[in-house]
């Protein structure tokens, strides 16, 4: 491989690395701390899917029915989720955003508008779509390359 292309990647890395360690170091006051990323990834899925019964996030999160009944557990105690039956068939359960859950993505919002408002702001609008397309396209590759990798 070329040794330039690694090189320029591991710079890529620590900037976009030392960058969120500011940003994480700045906000972590208004970050609810006590999530682990398993347990932020399974919100953000009911946040953007809408509410699911278990097994759907199971799928979701390539993950046992078990291992999501133990979030479920954790994560309904801290009041960020709450089951409730469902009104079709009342032997389904369906998981969904409790207040606490609620405002962990009101405090996300508010981190977001204030990095954006504070640190992108200051980027011209040209810059910032580069950056945008540049993402857009590592996202794709990354994407397809794994869809790949899933079939063969």
């Amino acid at each position: 491989m070329d040794k330039e292309l690694v090189h320029l990647i591991k710079e890529i890395n620590q900037v976009e690395y030392e960058t969120n360690l500011r940003l994480t170091e700045e906000f972590s006051s208004l970050l609810d701390e006590t999530l682990t990323t398993k347990q932020a990834v399974f919100l953000n899925l009911l946040q953007t899917k809408g509410p699911l019964q278990t097994y759907e996030l199971a799928k979701l999160m390539g993950t046992s029915a078990s291992a999501v009944s133990q979030l479920v557990n954790r994560l309904e105690q801290e009041s960020f989720i709450k089951r409730t039956l469902s009104k079709k068939d009342r032997r389904e359960v369906i998981i969904e955003l409790d207040e606490r859950g609620h405002l962990y993505f009101q405090k996300q919002e508010e981190i977001e508008l204030a990095i954006i408002y504070k640190y992108y702001s200051k980027l011209n609008r040209e810059d910032l779509l580069q950056l945008k397309d540049i993402l857009s396209k590592l996202h794709t590759i990354i994407s397809e390359e794994q869809e790949k990798n899933k079939h063969s």
